[in-house]
């Protein structure tokens, strides 16, 4: 019976700490004053509003330069190389000798043509003369005639094959490395080096087939190289009368003028197309556009805070992008300090 009313009495006690300890729990929480959020300071920025002007509307994409005239040198007559008259390398006009082949033989052979030649005409002269005085039949001057015309065609030919001997440039350019030594043996066919016309280039690129109605004769390109430090004009030169069917694009090529030669012939380039004017453009600075996985955004102010804005992006210009969409012209953007402000947050400027 003792013991029965010694467990009650501990659980009485038990169940009264409990209350108290809740009580207190209680009122402490009851009575304590909330924290005080932390306020975030307005930021100072500097705005301005999107400029709008009218621009070149363009379109980039990657071409490659081609020379208008390029040629492997190769002899039209078998024999050894004499002499090599030029640098690996060196510029050369056109009818410049590059190579000279052995030509002792066919300086021979030239020789008795010549003769063949002089005294086939005097036969014919004096045949000529003779006919008239009726000392000779008629078939007596043609065969002198035939003779003067066979010796004057051989005569001919021994020039032809002399001046194969002697290898020129077809036209200006710069040479390319020498494939042969003096004293080599060489065939028609045998490639002895390249020349290449390195001031007259032409541009090959594609552009969507879209773009064909905007795309004229004569229009301006400009060239740059993969440096972005050369920089030329070109103009359009050739747009493709068909479509490619695979890639849906128009090839086009442009006239590139390369006398400062800043560009090589087969080298890669960037390619700006002019396709008129696009008016009323947007345009803000190009630190005020931030980009994201989500696109690109600029920040507004309204009601003084930053409000982060989705925009549409263009080219760049100078400095400046074209803003597509996104913006109004009346549209304050943060030019400076969009990079330390926080989106809602309050602004000063």
């Amino acid at each position: 019976m003792t013991i029965l009313f010694e467990k009650k009495k501990i659980i009485i006690i038990s169940i009264v700490i409990i209350l108290i300890i809740t009580s207190i729990i209680f009122f402490v929480h009851k009575t304590k004053k909330p924290s005080v959020l932390t306020k975030i300071p307005s930021a100072p920025v500097q705005v301005s509003k999107p400029i709008q002007k009218s621009i070149p509307k363009t379109i980039s994409t990657t071409g490659n330069l081609i020379a208008d005239k390029s040629t492997i040198i190769t002899p039209r007559a078998s024999g050894y190389i004499k002499s090599i008259h030029f640098h690996e390398g060196e510029t050369v006009k056109s009818g410049q000798i590059l190579f000279q082949l052995d030509s002792q033989t066919q300086k021979n052979v030239l020789l008795s043509a010549k003769a063949a030649e002089n005294l086939s005409q005097l036969q014919f002269n004096r045949d000529k003369k003779f006919l008239k005085k009726g000392f000779i039949t008629q078939d007596t001057y043609y065969a002198a005639q035939v003779t003067l015309k066979q010796n004057q065609a051989a005569l001919e030919t021994a020039q032809i094959n002399l001046d194969q001997r002697t290898i020129t440039a077809p036209f200006n350019g710069s040479i390319g490395a020498i494939s042969v030594s003096v004293g080599d043996y060489v065939n028609p066919g045998n490639t002895l080096t390249t020349l290449v016309d390195n001031l007259h280039l032409r541009a090959e690129y594609a552009l969507p087939v879209k773009e064909l109605n905007q795309l004229h004769l004569n229009q301006i390109v400009f060239i740059t190289d993969s440096t972005k430090k050369n920089k030329i004009s070109a103009m359009v030169s050739y747009i493709s009368p068909s479509v490619d069917q695979a890639s849906q694009t128009i090839s086009v090529h442009a006239r590139v003028n390369n006398k400062l030669q800043l560009f090589k012939p087969d080298e890669y380039v960037t390619v700006t197309q002019m396709l008129g004017i696009q008016k009323n453009a947007l345009l803000v600075p190009e630190q005020s556009v931030l980009a994201s996985i989500n696109g690109y955004a600029v920040f507004t102010v309204k009601n003084n805070k930053a409000i982060r804005t989705p925009v549409k992006i263009g080219n760049r210009l100078n400095g400046n992008v074209i803003i597509l969409s996104g913006l109004k012209l009346t549209d304050d953007v943060i030019v400076t300090g969009e990079n330390e402000v926080k989106n809602g947050q309050a602004v000063i400027f």
